[in-house]
């Protein structure tokens, strides 16, 4: 991914859409005035990588453990999204890397795959195998922003992430839930918190690639702490994946988090 290509959304505001902007963002919010784990961090000048880095992604996942789930890796979240089963020779980018490869075929990986997703802040349509990355990139970038202000300042003086509640459960499971074909199913995050005393606010979403159910699926009030949805009567035998993204009013940089709600709907 070149300087003159898309870097895709969220793109180290406000500073401008090249790799410049992207290293401007990092000396204000990582390498100056943020400790010695700040400075630290790398200039990425190459020209055609961006600022997550290709070795960081695989690992965001296990930050949010109501999201993501490492047994399921079609399921997506901060580290993308995969194939459900794996696939042969999917041939490594880096020709060395791929001179072995080629020398011990036949082998089987899971892949990447694309999601088709709108930014709901620019109208901004993907449908590439970066989106299942891009779609979490304004969450990402804030918390990474509040984690080396913590290295810094006092708890008062910087922000901290919300915790989203579902039904009162406040943990970090995924939710395993079973419904039937025009069953109402409620969806309650009222007892959601923010350990700064912020205000909320809430979007329940459907993550059609990571289910099987192909269909529309009507939330009644998607930024409501509490509303319902009703399973379509052409479900049966499908799983829908519900997200309830919890976000905090900061001025610093909104915190997010989130609960993952799985419905497997009966025959």
């Amino acid at each position: 991914m070149g300087p003159d290509k898309d870097h895709g959304p969220y793109v180290w505001q406000p500073h401008p859409n090249t790799n410049q902007g992207m290293h401007r963002w990092a000396e204000e919010h990582i390498m100056r005035n943020h400790g010695a784990l700040g400075e630290l961090y790398p200039y990425r000048f190459s020209g055609n990588g961006f600022l997550e880095g290709g070795g960081t992604i695989p690992w965001l996942g296990l930050v949010n453990k109501g999201l993501y789930s490492t047994e399921e890796t079609s399921w997506g979240g901060w580290s993308g999204r995969f194939s459900a089963v794996k696939q042969k020779n999917i041939w490594s980018r880096h020709k060395d890397i791929k001179a072995d490869e080629a020398r011990n075929t036949d082998f089987y990986v899971y892949t990447e795959v694309s999601d088709n997703w709108t930014d709901p802040e620019t109208g901004t349509h993907y449908n590439n195998n970066y989106a299942p990355v891009w779609r979490w990139r304004r969450a990402m970038l804030n918390n990474c922003q509040a984690r080396f202000d913590w290295c810094v300042k006092p708890y008062k003086e910087a922000n901290h992430h919300p915790k989203a509640a579902f039904n009162g459960d406040t943990s970090d499971t995924i939710v395993r839930l079973t419904a039937k074909p025009d069953e109402i199913v409620a969806l309650d995050a009222t007892t959601s918190k923010d350990p700064d005393g912020d205000a909320l606010d809430f979007l329940w979403w459907i993550y059609p690639e990571a289910g099987t159910y192909a269909g529309d699926v009507y939330i009644a009030k998607p930024h409501h702490a509490k509303t319902a949805v009703t399973i379509p009567s052409d479900a049966a035998g499908k799983q829908i994946h519900f997200i309830l993204q919890v976000s905090d009013k900061n001025p610093i940089a909104s915190l997010f988090d989130y609960r993952r709600v799985v419905i497997d709907v009966e025959d």
